[in-house]
């Protein structure tokens, strides 16, 4: 049987989600698109029957759902992420993101995020609004209002709101794989804020102004937690990732306002002691800031002796 190339790769890991995994994939197989996809699953080691759940839809849909069931739980060996485990096995040109728990609700949720991404070889990456909800899928609020859309850039670049906040909530976004590209050489875990840095730091980014899916609050999960914090040391390991990213020249931020914006911020940080990062990158960033404003300098002149 000739089976043809998935266009999107749909990236799922769960722990401990049989209360919620059904609803999570059958948010994927609902989708209806002009394009083949796939879903690659993680099992971290389940205990509660979530791989159980999954081997129903494997058997139901072999030639969409694609999972790993672990022996032996990968997170507490430091082993982390849809970078490490569900990525490297895509085959589709783009990547789509939501964990165990979480779900989407628009059926045309793909169709309409790479029909924008297929319009503009520029944009890589789209996200949406969502909904909040609790365990009992009660709505609690929609928190694109709050989150989404305060943080969207006009320009469609996303990289400085997303040095401060990461706002793009996981289960809505799509982007292209290509842009994962060096990701292993400046951060050393795959979770989603350095994973959007990273791509957003390269492309044009789109907002799409439909709900596509919820985001369920979980207080056991590793947000609630705060394993993922203690992880990257109160976000210092990804600020100094991106920082020595975009000074090595990897991030390609077009407007000039944008590039003042970063530039600023990194002394800013830097000055602060927050990043406990080397003297290298400090004197890296206080010399890209002199180099900037000297290039400033020199314009306005040039430009004042031209008008006399």
């Amino acid at each position: 049987m000739n089976i043809p190339e998935p266009l999107v790769s749909i990236s799922c890991i769960t722990y401990n989600h049989a209360r919620y995994i059904r609803q999570c994939l059958d948010g994927f197989v609902l989708q209806k698109t002009t394009f083949p996809f796939e879903v690659l699953i993680h099992d971290d080691a389940s205990t509660d029957g979530t791989a159980d759940i999954i081997r129903e839809y494997e058997m139901k849909y072999p030639y969409i759902i694609k999972p790993i069931y672990e022996q032996e739980n990968q997170w507490v060996k430091g082993r982390r992420g849809s970078a490490i485990f569900n990525f490297p096995r895509a085959k589709g040109k783009y990547i789509a993101l939501c964990e165990g728990d979480d779900y989407w609700i628009d059926p045309l949720k793909l169709q309409k995020q790479v029909d924008i991404l297929e319009s503009d070889k520029n944009i890589g990456f789209v996200y949406s609004k969502f909904q909040l909800v609790n365990f009992d899928n009660m709505l609690i609020e929609n928190y694109s209002t709050v989150s989404n859309q305060l943080f969207h850039s006009k320009t469609g670049y996303l990289l400085p709101s997303l040095l401060r906040n990461n706002f793009p909530q996981t289960l809505t976004v799509v982007f292209k794989k290509e842009l994962l590209a060096n990701f292993d050489k400046y951060y050393s875990y795959g979770y989603d804020w350095p994973l959007f840095i990273h791509i957003c730091g390269k492309c044009k980014s789109v907002f799409l102004k439909d709900v596509t899916g919820c985001y369920r609050t979980n207080p056991n999960g590793m947000m609630a937690s705060g394993t993922l914090k203690d992880v990257d040391n109160g976000g210092f390991t990804t600020l100094s990732g991106a920082f020595r990213a975009y000074l090595c020249g990897e991030y390609k931020v077009a407007p000039i306002l944008d590039k003042l914006k970063i530039n600023v911020y990194m002394y800013y940080r830097l000055s602060k002691g927050d990043i406990k990062d080397s003297v290298e990158l400090e004197n890296c960033v206080k010399s890209r800031l002199l180099y900037q404003l000297m290039r400033r300098m020199i314009f306005v002149w040039a430009f004042l002796l031209k008008k006399k």
